[in-house]
């Protein structure tokens, strides 16, 4: 015996409203809107590192231990992405940077910026270039040939530092050195700062200033 049945208005109107809400929700999957961050790190995967919760405050010309249990600035405030947390030998970069934000109040001045650094290379590997960039601008190109201690020094000139959001965003790029591992993550060189400090240059021994063909 065939069984009709005849769905009365108010039914209808329950199955529009699940189809409108699964539409919506469709939509919301396609098309999330989450924070630039987010985004680039979850979705997009064009970020190899999540920004920390961290304020960037920075007290100008202060030095920056990042070495525990040694003199200097040691608030846990300007390591921004990509770099681990503070131990004995200082902040170890994952991924293809690291990037530290520093927030005070830019001068009209030009800045120098010096930094402690090293690598896990050895002088039987081929030399590891990495770029220093900073607010967006190619500054320098720092080469490691051996495990030794490499320190930067370079000139920051004023208008590259007035670009910044009431600061500096300096990131270290560093190279790919071999194929992704089993859990898919690209292998890179591997980079260790043990201390960094910004300054008016001014208030510093001359030092070369780099020419505008080296910023790209």
């Amino acid at each position: 015996m065939l069984v009709r049945y005849r769905p009365r208005a108010w039914h209808l109107v329950i199955v529009a409203l699940i189809a409108a809400f699964d539409l919506v929700v469709l939509y919301m999957v396609l098309n999330p809107r989450v924070a630039d961050d987010y985004r680039a790190y979850y979705i997009d995967r064009s970020a190899s590192c999540f920004p920390r919760i961290a304020s960037g405050y920075y007290p100008l010309g202060a030095p920056v231990s990042f070495v525990t249990g040694r003199n200097g600035y040691q608030r846990d405030t300007i390591r921004w992405c990509g770099f681990m947390a503070a131990k004995t030998d200082g902040i170890k970069s994952f991924g293809d940077y690291g990037i530290l934000k520093l927030k005070f109040p830019v001068p009209d001045n030009d800045l120098l910026l010096t930094f402690s650094s090293w690598v896990n290379s050895s002088a039987d590997k081929p030399p590891r270039d990495v770029q220093v960039v900073v607010n967006g601008e190619r500054l320098e190109t720092i080469t490691y040939t051996t495990a030794r201690r490499v320190n930067g020094r370079f000139v920051i000139p004023a208008w590259l530092a007035k670009r910044g959001d009431g600061g500096l965003e300096i990131k270290f790029e560093v190279p790919r050195i071999g194929p992704p591992g089993t859990n898919s993550e690209p292998v890179t060189l591997q980079l260790r700062l043990e201390a960094l400090r910004v300054s008016v240059l001014a208030e510093n021994k001359a030092v070369e200033r780099p020419s505008p063909a080296k910023l790209r």
